[in-house]
């Protein structure tokens, strides 16, 4: 061995519970967990929650325990996996996927 060592450090356990963490005092302060891509405030939780989303589509269907386990972490935290997030504060806010939220 060269001594490299993989670093997937979006997904590393230590990572994952910092993000969780601080979506879930996102959530405390703004009542919801609809962090925006490119949130200013935090970056790197903007990022990941639209990676956590892209992710759950990909992976969801799949029977991997760790995931199953996280999957439900942030459910618990009340992460809505069907909508999508606005790019920045200038956009829309939040956009749901559903037809009939967008007719009301």
């Amino acid at each position: 061995a060269v001594g490299f060592e993989w670093a997937i450090t979006f997904f590393a356990e230590d990572v994952w519970q910092e993000r969780c963490e601080e979506l879930r005092l996102y959530k405390e302060a703004n009542g919801d967990c609809r962090v925006l891509q490119r949130y200013k405030e935090n970056k790197k939780l903007g990022r990941w929650v639209t990676v956590m989303r892209r992710y759950y589509k990909e992976q969801g269907k799949k029977q991997n325990p760790v995931w199953k386990k996280r999957f439900a972490q942030l459910e618990a935290v009340g992460f809505e996996w069907e909508g999508r997030c606005a790019v920045s504060e200038d956009s829309s806010v939040w956009q749901e996927n559903s037809w009939q939220d967008r007719l009301n």
